[in-house]
């Protein structure tokens, strides 16, 4: 509940050599992480944070947060998050897709070897299971059996509970699956194929 900022800094204080990274959803940001994050600032603390912006309070069941579109909390206003980020001065700030592995994993290495000051990552995309609620699908992801190898780095990588172990290939559930693509970034095969929905 926003302790990440902290324990971040105090690892950094201890001197600890391997880059720091913190991480912690926009929800939490927006009611614990903002003072964590001006203090880091404020003292030069060399960290990295990335906040999961997915505009929902997921962790206690999909309230509404100042982050939340406002077509979702008609009565209420959204409070952009980058902007509060930037207005705080951070050395290094990105926005980036994390449906788009080589841009989220760039952003998130140049901001662990600029090595001094912090450095944010707002990872921004909507919480898969409200996206789901609205019947939202990104693509579609299939496999092609005759190329897996059962070596199960997608299920490994990604946790994915669309993801199982056939008996002849990885098998994805089509009602839990909501067509990220990001399983098909660690197919050595290219046994899983995405198509991007029309």
């Amino acid at each position: 509940m926003g302790s990440s900022l902290g324990i971040a800094q105090g690892y950094a204080h201890a001197g600890l050599e391997t880059p720091v990274i913190a991480t912690i959803g926009d929800s939490t940001f927006f009611h614990g992480g903002i003072p964590g994050l001006i203090n880091a600032i404020q003292h030069r603390v060399p960290l990295t944070l990335v906040v999961m912006d997915n505009g929902w309070t997921a962790m206690t069941g999909m309230q509404v947060n100042p982050g939340t579109d406002e077509a979702r909390q008609p009565e209420g206003r959204r409070v952009d998050l980058e902007s509060v980020v930037r207005g705080l001065g951070p050395d290094r700030l990105s926005v980036v897709d994390p449906y788009d592995l080589g841009a989220t994993t760039a952003a998130i290495r140049a901001s662990l070897e600029a090595k001094a000051g912090v450095g944010v990552v707002i990872a921004r995309r909507e919480c898969a299971i409200q996206a789901a609620r609205r019947n939202v699908r990104h693509g579609t992801t299939t496999v092609d059996p005759d190329k897996c190898i059962l070596c199960k780095r997608c299920i490994q990588a990604t946790a994915c509970p669309a993801l199982s172990l056939g008996e002849r290939s990885i098998e994805i559930d089509p009602t839990l699956c909501n067509g990220c693509g990001l399983c098909v970034s660690f197919c050595p095969t290219s046994a899983l194929a995405w198509k991007e929905a029309e």
